[in-house]
C-alpha cells in the first residue's frame, strides 16, 4: 500500500475512528519519543545561542498608515537553511506594532501546522527587528497597551507548545536582506 493510499483509507474514515486513530498515533509517539528534560518551555540561554535549533524564523510587520493597513511576511528557516519568504496581507487597521505581533503569530502558527506531532520537541529562535516586540515577548518590557498585552499573551501561549525558545533583536537592514524589504 503506497503513503497516498494510506492516507485515502484514513480519509475514508468515519469521523470517530479517525479520531481513535489518531489519538492512538499520539499515544505510540509519545510512548517512543525522547523525554523533554524541561516541563516547561524554555528559552534557550546565551551560550546554547550556536546549538541546536530545530527551525529559524524571522519576521517582519508594518503598515500603511499608523494605524493603517496591515503587512507582514517571515521566513522558517529548517536545519538545513533552507526557507521562503511568506508574504501576508492583514485584516483592519492596525499599528505597525500590531501588526509585528500578528506577523509572528502567523509564522508560529505555521510552522505548528508543519511539525503538526512534533511541535513539543522543537527548539525554535525568533528573529525580528522590533524591539518593542522581541522585549515584550521575552518579558524585558511591559506590554501597557491592551491590544499588545492580548497579542504578547498570544504569542506566549503559541511558543508555550515548543519545547524551547529563543528571541532576539536583529538590525533592519539583516530583516531586509532575508525577507527583500
Amino acid at each position: 500500500m503506497t503513503p497516498q493510499q494510506i492516507l485515502e483509507a484514513i480519509a475514508a474514515l468515519p469521523e470517530d475512528e479517525r479520531k481513535a486513530l489518531f489519538g492512538r498515533l499520539r499515544e505510540i509517539y509519545a510512548e517512543a519519543a525522547p523525554k523533554p528534560t524541561v516541563g516547561q518551555p524554555q528559552r534557550l540561554p546565551l551560550s546554547d545561542w550556536a546549538g541546536q535549533v530545530d527551525y529559524m524564523i524571522v519576521f517582519d510587520g508594518g503598515s500603511r498608515g499608523n494605524p493603517g493597513q496591515g503587512y507582514g511576511s517571515y521566513v522558517i528557516f529548517d536545519q538545513l537553511g533552507s526557507g521562503a519568504p511568506v508574504r501576508l496581507t492583514l485584516d483592519g487597521a492596525m499599528t505597525n506594532n500590531e501588526a509585528e505581533y500578528h506577523t509572528l503569530l502567523a509564522a508560529l502558527r505555521d510552522l505548528r501546522q508543519r511539525s503538526a506531532l512534533f511541535t513539543d520537541q522543537l527548539a525554535i529562535k525568533i528573529l525580528g527587528d522590533s524591539l518593542l516586540v522581541i522585549n515584550q515577548v521575552k518579558g524585558e518590557w511591559q506590554a501597557k497597551e491592551p491590544r499588545l498585552r492580548a497579542l504578547r499573551d498570544q504569542v506566549l501561549a503559541e511558543l508555550g507548545h515548543f519545547k524551547a525558545y529563543r528571541l532576539a533583536y536583529q538590525p533592519r537592514e539583516d530583516t531586509l536582506k532575508v525577507l527583500g524589504h
